[in-house]
């Protein structure tokens, strides 16, 4: 929304805006998503998490495949990394959240097409409903994709999920966009 003229398309995977999430926040999601609210509080959760990324992460070198696995044990060990992943969720407490409201009362929308994708197998629809129902009100070039797969899309589905951006990036470069 803010750069209409330098983007062509946008890709979303197992999102939907911050703002929507928050406005649709039940005891459900505050259960199966506590996490969210954990991680945006300073430096607790990094104390938490380096203290054992392991135990905290999780993950299966089956389901994501051993190379997959063996960067993202890498990542998790870094707290660095850790770090900025925790980042994220504050600003989307923060200032995402602030955006998304601003954009909103502005009648901004996204004028570029947009592919949400989400995860079969994990709880987005069970959360927010149809994701299409939800970005329709940000979006008129609109498209979406289930990928077979759990919380980790591009690690447990990789090829499904190239296939999907791959049409999708193909079909926008063929529009002359």
């Amino acid at each position: 929304m803010d750069h209409p003229q330098r983007v062509a398309g946008l890709a979303v995977l197992d999102g939907v805006p911050i703002v929507e999430a928050l406005e649709r926040c039940t005891d459900r999601f505050a259960t199966a998503w506590w996490h969210w609210f954990f991680f945006a509080q300073p430096d607790k959760p990094e104390r938490a998490i380096n203290a054992d990324p392991d135990a905290w992460y999780g993950g299966d070198p089956a389901v994501q495949g051993a190379p997959a696995f063996t960067e993202y044990r890498a990542a998790i060990h870094d707290p660095a990394t850790v770090h900025a992943m925790l980042e994220d969720y504050r600003a989307g407490l923060g200032i995402d959240r602030s955006h998304d409201e601003a954009d909103r009362a502005a009648g901004r929308r996204l004028r570029c097409p947009l592919l949400v994708a989400w995860s079969a197998r994990d709880d987005l629809e069970q959360l927010y409903g149809d994701p299409l129902a939800v970005w329709s009100a940000w979006a008129d070039d609109l498209r979406g994709r289930v990928i077979d797969s759990g919380h980790h899309m591009a690690e447990e589905a990789p090829d499904e999920l190239a296939g999907a951006l791959l049409g999708f990036l193909s079909e926008i470069t063929a529009s002359g966009r």
